[in-house]
């Protein structure tokens, strides 16, 4: 007890049990469980954005292909949840487990909220299913039925914060108020709000995608009015919200701490070789983008996918480099157990 007491550093001293198994291919297996999480959050977000503006959008102009391709949306929705929630337990964990005493003292901080979660993860799901499956029923209710869906749509806009607040606070235990709470820490932790429009962004970018090629998959049964209204929806929003990206990206940088920006701008050639390699593929991801809108191909939408998936992967790998240079010091001081 008096170790923790007389520790110079913020940070407790680790826990005494070693990280059970290999560091380096903990932080892989960190990453790809994040990628793989992360893809089904964005569709999930974004899906459940698009599907209530598009249901607005269609009873105003009273256009029934508009409301039809909501309830496509909707439908979406409900399956990516749930794979969206289970491939988010590896990546927490294993977070968890290596950053043990960075995580677990952000999270006490912002205790209350974070027990919320589950609950506004039940009644957000809640309130989707009730929008999906009262959709017919509910065509002459349409002010009752769009309530659900914007109810069950601001409670997921609102929990991304909750993570987020959660992994930028652990970087940063110089800051740490245990009187702060979740609601002040929105304003206090610096990058909160610039990882949100980032996280945003990429999150329409991948449903644009994922709907289009929906749509060209449905073409294969005969091309109707739903089928070119998703497709053509789909790659708009993909490559406006990836033009979006190009400045959410630079923007996030530059809020972060002066080492992280002194290493990838510079201060460390492999840092900045993998943020030129990621902005590099993202301005081509976007030239593909607006090629796409402009021209529909089985070869250039596969391409597209692909630069896609690559530029996430840079990026979700530079998101481990980046708390790794926050926590270093922290680390120096409180080393955590690797061995026994």
């Amino acid at each position: 007890m008096n170790a923790y007491l007389t520790a110079k550093s913020p940070v407790p001293n680790d826990l005494g049990l070693a990280i059970p198994g290999d560091l380096p291919f903990f932080e892989v297996l960190m990453v790809v469980g994040f990628i793989l999480h992360i893809i089904f959050v964005n569709i999930l977000v974004a899906g459940s954005v698009s599907a209530v503006y598009n249901e607005l959008k269609g009873i105003v102009r009273k256009d029934a292909v508009l409301d039809r391709l909501a309830q496509h949306m909707a439908t979406h929705v409900s399956i990516v949840k749930s794979i969206a929630v289970v491939l988010g337990i590896a990546p927490l964990l294993i977070i968890s487990t290596i950053y043990t005493q960075f995580f677990y003292p952000s999270t006490i901080l912002i205790g209350k909220m974070w027990l919320l979660l589950i609950p506004l993860l039940t009644v957000a799901f809640l309130a989707l299913y009730v929008y999906k499956f009262t959709w017919e029923r509910w065509q002459k209710r349409k002010a009752l039925h769009l309530s659900f869906g914007l109810f069950g749509t601001l409670i997921l806009l609102f929990v991304p914060l909750l993570f987020i607040t959660n992994v930028t606070s652990m970087l940063h235990p110089e800051l740490w108020d245990p009187e702060r709470g979740f609601w002040r820490s929105l304003f206090a932790y610096p990058t909160i709000w610039q990882r949100y429009l980032h996280f945003l962004a990429a999150s329409f970018t991948m449903l644009g995608l994922f709907l289009y090629g929906w749509g060209r998959r449905r073409e294969r049964n005969g091309a109707g009015p739903v089928t070119e209204a998703a497709k053509r929806y789909g790659k708009t929003m993909a490559a406006g919200f990836t033009l979006l990206q190009l400045l959410a990206g630079p923007l996030l940088l530059l809020s972060m701490d002066g080492r992280v920006r002194y290493a990838f701008m510079g201060g460390s050639a492999f840092h900045t070789a993998l943020l030129a390699t990621a902005m590099l593929l993202a301005i081509g991801l976007c030239w593909l983008l607006i090629r796409l809108v402009r021209q529909d191909g089985r070869r250039l939408f596969a391409t597209t996918v692909s630069v896609l998936l690559i530029v996430l992967t840079l990026m979700s790998w530079i998101r481990h480099e980046v708390r790794e240079i926050y926590l270093q010091p922290y680390m120096e001081e409180s080393p955590r157990t690797v061995q026994k």
